[in-house]
């Protein structure tokens, strides 16, 4: 063969460079992907977690495979990322004095081990490596009727006129269309006695102040609500307005209308029981006006108590504003309480984090809120709670999960909520301790979950001075106190959000119930020393209605 020489010269110093570039940019993309992969090891290290998150890079290895790993679920093969005791969740600060949430508790990732790959993928599609999960709570299926921009743009309106008010430019006497009406909601501590604030725990304070939005919806007049800032803490430290400004001051409110020209009443029904609210709201009967009942252009109403469920019961004058506003007896306490109040980004990005599992396809969800005992939280040095003493929320979780188990439900989870921390303990030790998890759950499909969030009352104060004078500690712990608040609603929002729930005949499961989408999906079960009337939870007529929930305690 002959070979021919190319006429073309060589350029040896050209070739060099481009073999010297070559090799330069190897090595740089080689050690490119070595920092990427040593900051994706120790990001989190570094800032102070003691989880991380794993990703998956080939489709075809088996998380189960992974070093660390307990996974017990190899469906979830073509994951891209694995939660799992080392897993990252932080949650962005939105703030210095804004609530930051703790990491989830580890039985969150326990039982995720064991959901559907479908799940799985879109569970993990959803976490951000930097804001974890969204603050976007996804209110589907509302079906809140057609009143939500009708009163957004009267509390506008009601807003301007009031700033009109305060500059004095009406000068002089008013029109009945300028005067400015209001009804609003106040929680303050009582200072006939010491450590008692009165208006209760999260459970009373919700029902008096969806029940005072509720009259000024149906009288046309401006809402605002405050909680004393000491009280524990401000109701915007807890809240956020998703849709009208409900911010105020009673004292500037209280002089503004302290004149002869406007006029104010002040309404108290703390602790009423439902003849005395009765008697209250509809001293005239079923055809009460609500108009009539206080005519002063400021109304500022104190209250635990709610009325809501019982007007749709008991009232003839509104049941047709009611069907025309689109408000119904099941819907109405969760419409309301999703248009006024939402939970701060930090809290709303934990909920979604539990909200998640409990909703997916192949997870059968039951909440369980077992009330204790104030001495619990005062004192849980001294607990001695424990699942021989309250075994029959278990029992009726049993029953419950029998009966409503399905086929595509890969994983039963039992969330518990509860004052007692001996019973949470004992609780998340049935994942592991196959001998309690035999005498009391009877099933290897069913997973305990819990928040892990600290256990405080709202009104820590009074409880604790059912025990002990000295609550000078709990006077200036505001961080802790503001934490306990987040909780407490998180806890409550979480247990709205399961498919079923068991609870204790108060308040706090109740409100959870009325938030709930399904209204024939909670059971109330009896206080301790009465568990041998328990209900048949199999049954499906032990749901409870939400007619009997507006009787007890803070009312409905």
């Amino acid at each position: 063969m002959t070979y021919q020489q190319l006429n073309a010269p060589v350029d040896i110093k050209q070739i060099k460079f481009r073999y010297s570039l070559a090799k330069w940019l190897t090595t740089g993309s080689m050690l490119a992907v070595v920092l990427m992969a040593f900051y994706s090891l120790f990001y989190p290290v570094l800032h102070g977690s003691k989880h991380r998150l794993h990703l998956v890079t080939d489709d075809n290895e088996s998380p189960s495979s992974q070093p660390n790993s307990d996974r017990r679920n190899n469906n979830n093969s073509s994951s891209s990322c694995r939660f799992d005791g080392s897993t990252t969740m932080t949650f962005p600060s939105e703030g210095d004095s804004s609530y930051t949430p703790p990491s989830p508790d580890d039985t969150l990732w326990q039982a995720l081990d064991y959901v559907s790959a479908k799940d799985y993928d879109q569970y993990c599609a959803s976490w951000d490596p930097l804001q974890g999960f969204s603050d976007d709570l996804h209110l589907e299926n509302q079906d809140c009727g057609n009143w939500q921009k009708t009163f957004s743009d009267l509390q506008e309106h009601r807003l301007q006129q009031l700033d009109k008010l305060k500059s004095g430019a009406f000068n002089g006497s008013l029109s009945n269309d300028e005067i400015p009406y209001f009804v609003s909601y106040v929680c303050e501590e009582d200072p006939r006695h010491r450590g008692s604030h009165g208006c209760g725990g999260l459970a009373d304070r919700m029902s008096g102040m969806l029940s005072t939005f509720f009259y000024a919806l149906m009288t046309n007049r401006g809402f605002l609500m405050n909680w004393q800032k000491s009280n524990p803490t401000s109701l915007e430290s807890v809240f956020e307005q998703p849709n009208i400004n409900w911010s105020f001051d009673p004292k500037e409110m209280k002089a503004l209308y302290n004149t002869k020209t406007l006029g104010r009443h002040s309404v108290n029904t703390l602790n009423f029981n439902w003849e005395r609210i009765r008697s209250a709201m509809f001293p005239q009967g079923p055809s009460q006006d609500f108009n009539e009942l206080w005519t002063a252009p400021y109304v500022e109403v104190k209250s635990n108590r709610g009325y809501i469920i019982r007007t749709f019961s008991h009232s003839t004058r509104y049941s047709e504003q009611l069907e025309n506003m689109g408000l119904t007896k099941t819907n109405s306490f969760r419409c309301i309480l999703d248009y006024l109040l939402r939970p701060t980004s930090g809290a709303r990005r934990f909920i979604n984090a539990y909200k998640q599992l409990f909703q997916m396809e192949s997870v059968l969800s039951i909440g369980l809120q077992i009330r204790t005992d104030d001495q619990a939280m005062a004192h849980p040095e001294d607990d001695t709670n424990n699942f021989e003493t309250w075994d029959y929320f278990l029992n009726c979780a049993n029953n419950l999960r029998d009966a409503k188990r399905q086929p595509h439900h890969q994983r039963v989870v039992y969330f518990l909520l509860t004052d007692s921390n001996k019973l949470r303990e004992e609780f998340v030790a049935m994942n592991n301790n196959q001998t309690l998890r035999d005498r009391y759950i009877q099933d290897d499909a069913t997973s305990m979950v819990v928040t892990g969030l600290p256990i405080e009352h709202i009104e820590a104060k009074t409880v604790k001075t059912k025990f002990d004078a000295n609550i000078t500690a709990l006077d200036s712990d505001h961080a802790r106190l503001l934490a306990g608040v987040n909780s407490a609603v998180i806890d409550n929002w979480l247990l709205s959000y399961t498919d079923y729930r068991l609870i204790s005949r108060q308040g706090f499961g109740k409100m959870a119930a009325f938030h709930a989408t399904d209204p024939r999906s909670t059971i109330s079960l009896p206080r301790v020393d009465r568990k041998d009337r328990s209900v048949d939870c199999g049954n499906p007529n032990s749901f409870t209605t939400f007619d009997t929930l507006s009787t007890w305690w803070s009312l409905g």
